[in-house]
């Protein structure tokens, strides 16, 4: 999560064995994201791939993302944005 706040957004939520993570997902993934952990609502932990917060500041200056947190989920971002 990035240093200047927070947000509550709807996610999935996956249980998957720890190697399939390490030997497939993680490797994958691109090098501006990483592995963080969570709050869940209940007040539980989980496993998430996050924006590195070094990344966020650059690459929303760049125009490259967008923060679409307000919106709290993707699916309401895709259905706005057609």
């Amino acid at each position: 999560m990035h240093e200047s706040g927070s947000a509550s957004v709807v996610g999935e939520l996956y249980d998957l064995p720890l190697k399939i993570l390490r030997d497939h997902l993680v490797p994958a993934e691109p090098a501006e994201l990483e592995i963080g952990v969570i709050e869940l609502e209940d007040g539980s932990a989980a496993l998430a791939t996050v924006l590195r917060d070094a990344m966020v500041d650059p690459l929303l200056r760049s125009g490259d993302i967008r923060d679409i947190s307000y919106l709290g989920d993707w699916r309401e971002f895709l259905h706005r944005e057609g």
